[in-house]
């Protein structure tokens, strides 16, 4: 299940009575039935769901296309880092793209509410989050926001795993254990969030992490719990708390939107239904992470994996609800924040 891929530029082959001349696929319309080849990149941890996904899209597009389409693989900021990503696919530098959720939502805040960020804190559990991601009415918000906003044809979501806060200084077991903290956070959702909770927000890339942390720069970070092995934050963490309030986070596999206008729609069919199957099979894939990762971090990797209970849970939506929903209405306006926050509630157990 974990296949390897690496990725190219988006070039279409017509045959020609002379032999095959190269045209790139942004100047031509495709037929069914041409060759195609099409960059795919992300910027997950090395062997992660985020990137195993991308990686099933490849595997599930050359197969039902009999190779016929090729998806040349850029994984792990072989190519972009996040927000440069997000420019590139925009502009159709590149393809396709599994793009950061709390980058996309630096453009669109209902999209950072869709990806779990907008809402951080407000969820009751991952079954909450996905029961309201798979509402038909909030997939077509984030298909229109990524249309008008981005030029992106929104394709599927990517499952990358649930949320850990790991710290150096303190066991956190209830609310107040969060208070002054140090954390790297993602968007400004996130900070926000914590904010509320009495943590000091850093924006930090993944990749300052291990040293801000090791250096005391910040006590703290926010991420999957492949990220805290893969990157070794464990390594300069001391005490690591799961959250349910925070839920599975979720990339958002796209694709730009006139290279995806240029292509045939029996070929288009491929790739969409590649995609939601990847869909799927990240969601079992996180799972199984889920499960590998804690029992690595309960061998000793770390003085503690503390999984926060239900009334400290709810502790945490009572006190970070009012300032989430006031930032989200203050940034997509009332009508959207309605919308969306009815949604929720509605999917809310």
């Amino acid at each position: 299940m974990k296949s390897k891929l690496t990725v190219i530029s988006c070039t279409v082959f017509l045959l020609f009575v002379v032999g095959l001349m190269p045209l790139t696929i942004g100047t031509v319309q495709s037929t069914y039935g041409e060759e195609i080849k099409l960059e795919l990149t992300d910027t997950g941890p090395r062997g992660s769901c985020l990137v195993l996904g991308p990686d099933k899209v490849k595997e599930l597009v050359e197969k039902k296309s009999k190779g016929r389409i090729k998806i040349v693989r850029y994984p792990s900021y072989e190519l972009y880092d996040p927000k440069a990503e997000i420019e590139a696919i925009s502009r159709g530098k590149i393809a396709m793209a599994n793009l950061h959720v709390a980058y996309v939502g630096g453009r669109s805040p209902a999209l950072e509410f869709i990806g779990s960020f907008g809402a951080q804190g407000c969820w009751d559990d991952g079954d909450h989050y996905w029961r309201f991601l798979d509402l038909p009415e909030v997939r077509a918000i984030a298909e229109k926001e990524f249309r008008d906003k981005l030029n992106v044809k929104l394709l599927s979501m990517i499952c990358g795993g649930n949320s850990l806060f790991g710290n150096t200084r303190r066991p956190v077991h209830t609310v107040e254990d969060f208070k002054d903290l140090k954390v790297r956070t993602a968007g400004v959702a996130q900070a926000t969030m914590y904010r509320a909770l009495g943590v000091v927000p850093t924006e930090l890339s993944s990749k300052e992490v291990y040293m801000a942390l090791q250096r005391g720069t910040i006590d703290g970070a926010n991420s999957t719990p492949h990220r805290f092995i893969a990157s070794k934050w464990y390594e300069v963490i001391n005490y690591i708390t799961q959250d349910y309030s925070v839920p599975w986070f979720s990339f958002w596999l796209a694709a730009n939107l006139d290279i995806w206008n240029k292509l045939s729609k029996g070929d288009q069919e491929i790739i969409q239904e590649a995609a939601r199957e990847a869909e799927a099979f990240s969601r079992e894939c996180v799972v199984k992470e889920t499960e590998a990762a804690y029992e690595k971090l309960r061998g000793g990797l770390v003085k503690e994996l503390y999984l926060l209970p239900k009334s400290e849970t709810r502790k945490i939506t009572q006190m970070v609800k009012p300032v989430m929903v006031d930032l989200f209405a203050k940034r997509a306006g009332k009508e959207m924040s309605e919308t969306l926050w009815g949604l929720l509630d509605k999917t809310s157990k």
